[in-house]
């Protein structure tokens, strides 16, 4: 009997140890890799994008635009150097810390399998205009305004 207790308690024992290790894991565990330590152009589909600005990371320097992270990068890639070029709609090399949420901006740059877009350039731009819908008549005397008119004389009816 002795010998079962033992067993039991440190099955308990065990179960419990594991179950307090689990759950001193980390809760939040970083979803995405972050593609800017081993960038490589091979892994990279070319990008570009008019968007609203939906976030902005000052601290990691990133936005969100077009439910995609755009990387504003400084990067040396062997005898290639990568810089993000920021500019205003007139052209105008401007800081990152002028951007904010609500503002459009054009992006080019290169999206990476892993997600994400390294930008090469990000450009405010004016919002686009909304273009109003257009109405056509149809004139009496054309025939498919007699069709329509004889069908809806039958439906009234």
């Amino acid at each position: 009997m002795d010998f079962l207790q033992s067993i039991s308690k440190k099955v308990i024992l065990m179960v419990l140890i594991l179950g307090v290790g689990i759950l001193m894991l980390p809760m939040h565990a970083p979803a995405e890799l972050d593609i800017l330590e081993n960038f490589s152009f091979d892994d990279c589909d070319p990008f570009e994008v008019r968007a609203l600005i939906m976030e902005v990371n000052g601290k990691k320097a990133q936005l969100v635009a077009a439910e995609q992270i755009i990387y504003v990068v400084n990067l040396n890639l062997g005898d290639q150097h990568l810089i993000t070029e920021l500019t205003d709609p007139e052209g105008n090399r401007i800081d990152f810390s002028t951007f904010s949420r609500g503002q459009w901006v054009y992006v080019k740059g290169f999206k990476h399998i892993d997600g994400g877009v390294v930008a090469s350039l990000v450009q405010r731009i004016a919002p686009p205009e909304l273009e109003k819908p257009t109405l056509r008549t149809i004139s009496k005397e054309r025939p498919r305004y007699k069709r329509i008119k004889r069908r809806l004389s039958v439906l009234n009816n």
